[in-house]
């Protein structure tokens, strides 16, 4: 048993996992919030944008309520992505395992996550959403993986 551990500890940050786990617990906090504060915030958030786009003489218009829930959903599973290759990867080992586990997670935590949406008020589960939700983790993968071969690839006499 104590071999188990000591492996897992080898393999796993323990500390990286807490920080998983209560992003998780914000994501899915989240998700409990009723439609009508869940559209206000996201309605808060588009006019804040709009206003900072206008005020740099942008276009602002194009900035709607709708895009900016969508690219929530990105950004947070591109974080949660982040947070868990790290929890699984601790020695930048670019290892296929820390790969996996960290996409089955991100899969798993949106699925649930649409699903306690569907128990909400004025809120419903989306397969789109899981997609997106899909679509921000992989990048954040595709992405620390790429970061993590290039720096084994500078190699330590570069100061890495």
């Amino acid at each position: 048993m104590s071999s188990l551990l000591r492996d897992i500890r080898e393999r796993v940050s323990i500390p990286g996992l807490v920080l998983v786990v209560v992003f998780i617990s914000v994501i899915w906090g989240n998700s409990l919030v009723a439609g009508e504060g869940s559209g206000s915030l996201s309605a808060g958030v588009m006019a804040w944008v709009q206003g900072l786009l206008q005020s740099l003489g942008l276009p602002f218009a194009w900035v709607t309520n709708f895009l900016i829930r969508k690219v929530a959903h990105f950004t947070e599973y591109f974080i949660l992505a982040l947070l868990s290759s790290h929890a699984f990867d601790p020695k930048r080992g670019a290892g296929s395992e820390g790969i996996a586990a960290t996409l089955v997670l991100c899969v798993l935590v949106s699925s649930i996550d649409e699903t306690i949406q569907l128990f909400v008020p004025a809120r419903c589960g989306r397969v789109a959403d899981v997609l997106i939700d899909c679509s921000g983790a992989l990048l954040a993968t595709i992405i620390r993986n790429a970061l993590v071969r290039w720096s084994r690839c500078r190699g330590p006499e570069r100061g890495v």
